[in-house]
């Protein structure tokens, strides 16, 4: 009798605070009280399982279980009472944990059952006390008392109220000032008008990658929106010319040049670099706490760590490719301002380099703008 009523307790606790079950031929009858719906489902073979339910979302949660796999853990903590129970101790206190997998649709969370029997030689009254605790911040606390044929079932469960005031209370412990993040930039690179009266970039093979170290800071409290964005960048810049262009060093002067002998499947000058942001960003949450509105901008540094240039064409039947690794005159250290804006998980960023992109009177004069979708991950 008593490892039912521990059975038909973990059940009900579990399936309260949102622990659901999937399969099964079963009978469902719906008792309406003040407070709450009350949900009897009838086995087939004739145990009764009653759902506490304080609202439709907790029933539309239930699917989000497996009954069996819940059922299959809950033989072993009826075993492991038994042990215990068997064992000469006086002290007796057990703890089973079932993890809700992510192959069954989970988001990792935890249900911990924790038994403790006090003064089993006393002959009167035996009490044993049970927890459930959900993410180690919902807690539900049942009391058996047995004395003689007469079992007491107390059941201690926090309000919304409680429930909310923990989850705030582990959210404020947890709360950290300076977080560490990493995030992605895919976009494109493009000249300003004194660079492209030039040369022309075909826009999709102009590429600008970044891969980011971001170090944010909230300042003002965990809920005010002002945050400072620093960190490493890491960040490939392509020039992929629309013409038959070739970028020659000639006496230690770089020139964009025409090659009609030769028609390039592609021509592209590459640079790496690795830059220093300072930017100073608002990011509001929504009423859920999902990521809001989000508005930034600062300046950034940077300095060249290598360059390319990268030839593809035919010749004599055969596809020819021409790398060649120089500096090309290409200013080693450079500056200038980025700036983001986006909603939710979607944020655009742009960014302008003051400087040009060579350096002074030894290359042309132009200046290179990179923009595109920043991803975070």
């Amino acid at each position: 009798m008593k490892r039912i009523l521990l059975l038909v307790l973990a059940i009900c606790m579990a399936a309260a605070t949102g622990v659901s079950a999937k399969g099964g031929n079963i009978l469902k009858e719906r008792l309406l009280t003040t407070d709450q719906d009350t949900i009897v489902v009838k086995m087939a073979n004739g145990a009764t399982m009653i759902l506490h339910l304080e609202n439709m979302q907790q029933l539309q949660a239930f699917q989000n279980y497996s009954l069996d796999s819940l059922m299959r853990e809950l033989t072993k903590y009826v075993e492991r009472v038994d042990q215990m129970e068997n064992s000469n101790q006086e002290s007796k206190e057990m703890t089973v944990t079932f993890n809700r997998s992510e192959a069954e649709g989970g988001q990792g969370e935890q249900v911990t059952i924790t038994v403790q029997e006090e003064d089993p030689q006393t002959g009167k009254v035996k009490k044993e006390t049970h927890e459930v605790v959900l993410n180690k911040v919902f807690k539900i606390k049942v009391d058996v008392e047995e004395d003689g044929d007469n079992t007491t079932v107390n059941v201690d469960m926090p309000t919304k109220h409680e429930r909310d005031s923990l989850r705030q209370v582990k959210e404020e412990e947890s709360y950290k000032a300076t977080n560490v993040g990493f995030d992605m930039d895919l976009g494109f690179n493009a000249f300003t008008e004194q660079g492209r009266s030039m040369v022309d970039l075909r826009p999709w093979g102009s590429r600008y990658v970044s891969l980011n170290m971001r170090l944010k800071s909230q300042i003002g409290g965990r809920k005010s929106p002002f945050h400072l964005v620093s960190g490493l960048e890491f960040a490939f810049n392509n020039y992929m010319f629309e013409d038959d262009i070739v970028v020659e060093d000639i006496d230690n002067m770089t020139f964009f040049t025409l090659d009609p002998e030769r028609n390039f499947e592609k021509s592209k000058l590459t640079h790496s670099t690795v830059n220093v942001p300072l930017m100073a960003t608002l990011e509001f949450k929504r009423d859920n706490g999902k990521d809001g509105f989000t508005l930034g901008a600062g300046p950034f540094v940077g300095y060249r760590l290598g360059s390319h240039t990268k030839l593809k064409y035919e010749a004599g039947g055969k596809t020819e490719k021409d790398k060649t690794r120089d500096s090309f005159n290409l200013s080693d250290f450079h500056y200038g301002v980025e700036g983001v804006i986006g909603y939710g998980g979607l944020n655009l960023f742009a960014k302008y380099n003051m400087n040009d992109l060579f350096k002074d009177n030894r290359g042309p004069q132009t200046n290179v703008i990179s923009f595109g979708v920043r991803l975070f991950y």
